[in-house]
């Protein structure tokens, strides 16, 4: 079995490879550890029976890079991995192609099952995942229910700190459109001022400590 592995610390990088060369009796025919390294050499994916993918890499976010795969018509199992499992991860990877999610946190028994299983064709998604996917589904007030995708998507970005027209460049819409949507969201969510909304982003996972400007 050939396995591709994208993880930057370089500590649990090393455990994986391991874990895939001697319990699973596989081999690493891939290993970045960012996103420019893996699209560096996205055609090894075509080769391998599994892609092991963290969720967020020093350049980007993986959940981002399976859009990559689909446009180049790249269809390999991928089983994600996250030490998050926040409201906003656990809504993006129930909505992306995956087919498994393990959290850094579980037993190694745990991602065992998890490669095995996503590996053979089928799914797995660890019990730290399902339990905040059930308590997501049964929140009235989460921002699934309120927000339009495109309102979490500019959320991800005011979140980090982004300006209007930042925002606007990024997405390619207009200025007035992005204040308009800013607006909707913190009228929505009950937010009054953008302390309050890097707060929320960081509770919910629209962004990390690292990505704040």
């Amino acid at each position: 079995m050939k396995f591709a592995l994208v993880e930057d610390q370089v500590m649990f990088r090393s455990m994986l490879r391991r874990l895939l060369v001697g319990e699973c009796k596989g081999k690493v025919a891939l290993e970045a550890g960012s996103l420019e390294e893996l699209r560096a050499n996205i055609a090894v994916l075509s080769t391998v029976d599994l892609l092991l993918l963290d969720i967020r890499l020093p350049d980007g976010d993986g959940l981002d890079f399976l859009d990559d795969l689909t446009s180049r018509h790249l269809s390999v199992p991928v089983l994600l991995l996250s030490s998050s499992c926040e409201d906003y991860v656990v809504h993006r990877v129930n909505r992306s192609f995956a087919q498994g999610f393990v959290h850094k946190d579980e037993e190694t028994k745990v991602l065992l099952t998890a490669i095995q299983m996503v590996a053979a064709g089928g799914s797995f998604f660890s019990p730290r995942f399902t339990e905040r996917k059930r308590a997501l589904f049964h929140q009235p007030e989460s921002f699934e229910k309120k927000l339009s995708p495109r309102e979490q998507e500019v959320m991800r970005y005011i979140g980090t700190g982004f300006t209007d027209a930042e925002v606007a460049a990024t997405l390619g819409i207009s200025v007035s459109t992005a204040i308009t949507h800013r607006r909707n969201v913190m009228e929505k969510l009950d937010l009054h001022s953008a302390r309050e909304v890097q707060t929320y982003a960081l509770k919910t996972g629209f962004t990390t400590p690292a990505r704040l400007q």
